[in-house]
């Protein structure tokens, strides 16, 4: 046994470095979680003028460092003592805590000043906040007194000081089919009870991804210039611009009704008594202003051939259920891309298959994240596949190309290559012999090449006139009756063919029918994944089918204006519409499977699958 001596004076040693390492880290800590800044009132006053000047101390602590105010040398501080003010917040089970200080600040002088920066020491490091410019002037910047009624001051009762509006780019210079965050947010130093969106920008030249924003937008604090303003974020979208050039950001306008406190031009002592003490609310229309984005053209050198569009930053994966089967057994191949950037409109390459494998339709689901700052997401190809013959086959790599905006450069993704192991199968599995190419059909006409003597006949008297009989002249027109047959069954093979509209169209309804077959057979061994996206699959197919939509088409506007041009009804494309949420939403919702649930749900899809098989 390994025996370690330390005398008490190595241990008392070892003890109080333990203590000097966890007392610093904990001060960084500490440091790191308080904050401090500094704001005034205004920061454009005239020589007789007072205004504020406040310094906020924050931090995860009810217990905050006092901070040191600047030395004001070009004011008159006209407060004996700062008033203080001190507000607690518990969010998400976490305390955090705000310390206020405030002065009335009188200018000695005209011109511009600096008001240094205030500080605070935190167990030995010094924080400091930020310096504010000031401008002083001869004249007052208040404006003058006007005779107009309050009605008819509305707008002019709201500087654009106190109240305005912002879109705020993360970038004004971006490649094709580049993500740009942008973001509107509205600045405010007086009361806003509601708001109301007047105009949402159309955006031509880009493509359009909203983010998901609280619809009790959450205030938080942002000096500007040295002004404190509060400041929601109202909305957030994420544009991808399908061509180059200079492309303009639209204005969004909307309607804000804030609370201002206005008193009455006194005529006499008693006309301050009828003065609204909660003051009165005003509609103010505000815009952002239009933004310019400088757009690059994708460039053509070192373009991989496989390039299809796709900008931002991706992996991609293969992978395999089985990779050891038997004939005609069925395995699955999962395409999965994920990445930052448009996933809803890039197409993963075809697999590149043996000739002796054959592959049903693949299916593809697409999955968007909007709940942090950039958009991502997944897009999930499955093929289910079948081999025929026995032996090994190798699924070779599959390339996928991007362009990274960040690198300014093409990269090129490669999955790395599957090999299949395929066994004998049973003595017919599937509808097909192992190791031979005969079918079911073939199979059962092995028994019927030696054909057998009939011993019972049947015979007419040679008086018998066989062209009395009806039948001998409806033999006559059976042969016509099916040349015709033909003629139209090949015409409309044809025109099925050759008009890919008519033969998705067709087939929906068989094709919805099997998923719909499916979902009931998973819904009856509760697989609630598979019940759920068989369900998916039958309403977002049939849909698509009729209605010739395209994948990369298929979003709820498209949907919606398809459906109604052929004349459903609002409620029933409502209907539709959260049936296809609620079961692309299910299938990969944890909890528990609820039987009755799951039932409930496929006699409401089949039912809304069945009105829409009137129109379309």
């Amino acid at each position: 046994m390994l025996k370690i001596d330390i005398n008490n004076k190595g241990i008392f040693t070892l003890i109080i470095l333990l203590k000097l390492i966890l007392f610093s880290a904990f001060n960084s800590i500490l440091a790191q979680d308080v904050q401090l800044k500094a704001s005034v009132s205004k920061n454009k006053v005239g020589i007789n003028e007072t205004f504020e000047y406040s310094i906020e101390v924050s931090g995860k602590s009810t217990s905050l460092p006092t901070p040191v105010l600047p030395s004001f040398t070009d004011f008159t501080n006209l407060s004996s003592t700062p008033s203080t003010s001190t507000s607690i917040q518990f969010i998400n089970g976490k305390i955090s805590s705000t310390l206020s200080y405030t002065v009335f600040l009188q200018p000695q002088k005209t011109g511009e000043f600096i008001i240094a920066p205030a500080t605070l020491e935190v167990e030995g490091e010094v924080i400091k906040s930020n310096e504010i410019k000031i401008t002083v002037t001869k004249q007052s910047t208040k404006p003058k007194a006007q005779s107009q009624t309050p009605q008819s001051r509305q707008d002019a009762d709201i500087s654009g000081e106190d109240l305005y509006l912002k879109a705020e780019v993360d970038k004004k210079s971006a490649y094709q089919n580049d993500q740009i965050i942008v973001t509107y947010k509205l600045y405010f130093r007086i009361n806003v009870r509601s708001y109301d969106l007047e105009k949402i920008p159309a955006n031509p030249g880009f493509w359009t991804e909203e983010f998901k924003i609280p619809s009790q937008p959450t205030i938080e604090t942002e000096v500007i210039n040295g002004i404190a303003y509060n400041v929601a974020t109202l909305k957030k979208v994420a544009l991808f611009p399908t061509q180059s050039g200079d492309l303009t950001v639209e204005p969004m306008v909307i309607a804000v009704d804030a609370v201002i406190r206005q008193q009455r031009r006194s005529r006499s002592l008693f006309d301050s008594f009828f003065d609204d003490p909660f003051g009165r609310t005003v509609r103010k229309s505000l815009a952002t202003k239009p933004v310019t984005i400088k757009v690059k053209p994708i460039p053509d050198q070192d373009k991989p051939v496989d390039f299809s569009g796709a900008v931002g930053k991706y992996t991609l994966t293969i992978q395999t259920d089985k990779k050891v089967l038997k004939v005609n057994d069925a395995a699955t191949v999962k395409l999965t891309l994920v990445g930052e950037g448009n996933i809803k409109l890039l197409k993963l390459p075809d697999l590149s298959l043996p000739p002796d494998i054959e592959v049903y339709d693949p299916t593809e689901k697409t999955i968007i994240n909007r709940e942090h700052d950039k958009i991502s997401g997944s897009k999930i190809v499955e093929y289910v596949i079948f081999p025929r013959y026995e032996g090994e086959y190798t699924l070779k790599p599959i390339t996928f190309s991007y362009f990274d905006p960040k690198s300014g450069r093409f990269k090129q993704l490669n999955t790395t290559p599957i090999t299949f192991q395929v066994l004998p199968g049973a003595a017919i599995a599937g509808g097909v012999i192992s190791g031979s190419s005969l079918s079911k059909q073939e199979v059962a006409l092995l028994g019927e090449d030696i054909r057998f003597i009939k011993e019972k006949a049947t015979f007419y008297l040679t008086d018998e006139k066989i062209y009395h009989n009806w039948l001998y002249y409806f033999s006559y027109l059976v042969p016509i009756l099916g040349f015709v047959f033909i003629w139209n069954y090949a015409k409309q093979r044809e025109k099925i063919r050759s008009d890919v509209h008519l033969a998705r169209k067709r087939r929906a309804g068989k094709i919805a029918s099997k998923h719909l077959n499916d979902a009931k057979k998973a819904m009856k061994t509760t697989q609630k994944t598979d019940f759920y996206r068989k369900m998916s699959q039958a309403l977002q197919g049939f849909v698509s089918d009729r209605l010739n939509i395209q994948m990369t088409d298929f979003n709820v506007s498209t949907v919606t204006s398809n459906l109604a041009k052929v004349g459903v009804k609002p409620d029933e494309i409502q209907e539709y519409q959260v049936c296809l949420d609620e079961s692309d939403f299910r299938q990969f919702a944890g909890g528990d499977v609820d039987l009755e649930e799951m039932k409930s749900f496929f006699e409401r899809a089949k039912k809304i699958l069945t009105r829409l098989e009137k129109y379309i």
